[in-house]
């Protein structure tokens, strides 16, 4: 479509984790290569991961959930979310943009709510298998309803909804073609351990006494690359050199989709990004879906690649209240002795998501961008 005289600029809202701003990012990267402009609505967690967003404009609003607390919490709560939807009006009547899309998260409720008060269509993009609380109060007077997973959970009666993918970023999509080199027979064993943005300590403590545990000749073979806390490091250091493994450690790897290109199994937690990016790789994982997340939406996520489909499935899934040392040296050194397991389960993850998301939802948004006009 052509842009024209009019290049208001299209608000993308998300914020809290990197599993709402990555897909976020990853249709701001399109939206910039059909020469749209992109407004980011975020809050300050959200902020965090807006370093490389290629928005025009960037602002931050007030944001807060009502669902946790006492009245007190809850009256803050409302507070906070009113002077977040006062903030977007105001950036709004300057700014007069022809459409929004929110991707859930506390900031995106205020930001699609402004954007209804001022007659601004706007889309959602749910990641999850489960319908976010925030999309869910959305979804009524959204334009359209896009979802990530073939299922989507607690999706209200009567409302429509397409499945377009999870949008990967661009670094992602590069790899999509990225091979796997299957584990020769004696050969290294390449082993990636992340936590996801709400990284937790039993990341840092059982992956390493778990492999420890495994027995020594496939040990030696191991080269780990671990992404854990910054307080964690120098233990995780001191349990790795112990154990004789060659590993590489860090709080943050900037090049993460390279790091799960060049692995052969992944262990990680269930988030919709991670989830979507293993399928767009084409790698398998051993997944710890987050307990605490809203809905258990993470338990619905990893089934995505845990699914047996043609006698194959992608995923092991390993409940955190189950995840110790001993589960999952079972599960690793179950692999490891059957390195082509690892194979298949790489050939098995690959396209699980829908891909093409970017373009998908971008179309979306554009044909509310020629409504507006």
């Amino acid at each position: 479509m052509s842009v024209g005289a009019d290049n208001r600029p299209i608000v993308l809202a998300a914020g809290g984790t990197g599993g709402h701003m990555f897909p976020a990012e990853a249709l701001a990267q399109e939206l910039k290569r059909r020469g749209r402009q992109v407004l980011l609505v975020t809050d300050a967690r959200g902020a965090r991961y807006a370093e490389s967003f290629p928005a025009d404009q960037k602002f931050q609003i007030s944001a807060a959930t009502a669902s946790v607390g006492g009245l007190a919490a809850k009256g803050l709560a409302a507070a906070s979310v009113a002077q977040g939807i006062l903030t977007a009006l105001g950036k709004y009547r300057k700014l007069k943009p022809a459409a929004a899309i929110g991707f859930g998260g506390y900031p995106s409720f205020p930001a699609m709510k402004a954007a209804s008060l001022s007659g601004i269509p706007y889309g959602v993009h749910e990641q999850n298998g489960v319908l976010g609380r925030a999309n869910r109060m959305l979804v009524k007077g959204a334009a359209f309803v896009a979802h990530a997973f073939p299922v989507l959970e607690k999706l209200p009666a009567g409302v429509d909804a397409v499945e377009v993918g999870n949008p990967v970023r661009d670094a992602v999509a590069a790899l999509s073609n990225a091979a796997f080199t299957p584990v020769t027979a004696g050969g290294d064993i390449s082993l990636l351990i992340f936590g996801g943005s709400q990284g937790a300590s039993i990341f840092s403590a059982a992956p390493v006494k778990a492999i420890a545990g495994i027995p020594d000749d496939i040990r030696q073979r191991l080269t780990v690359v671990h992404q854990v806390r910054e307080d964690d490091i120098e233990q995780v250091k001191a349990g790795y050199a112990a154990a004789g493994v060659r590993a590489e450690i860090a709080p943050f790897f900037a090049d993460l989709p390279n790091r799960m290109a060049a692995a052969h199994l992944i262990v990680s937690r269930a988030g919709a990004s991670t989830v979507t990016e293993l399928s767009a790789i084409g790698r398998g994982a051993v997944l710890v879906p987050l307990a605490i997340a809203m809905d258990d939406h993470q338990s619905g996520n990893a089934e995505v690649l845990s699914r047996d489909i043609s006698g194959a499935s992608a995923a092991i899934v390993l409940p955190e209240s189950e995840f110790n040392e001993t589960s999952l040296g079972k599960a690793l050194e179950g692999l490891f002795v059957n390195p082509r397991r690892l194979q298949l389960m790489a050939e098995a993850a690959k396209g699980r998501v829908r891909s093409g998301a970017a373009s998908a939802l971008a179309d979306l948004v554009e044909g509310l961008y020629q409504s507006a006009k």
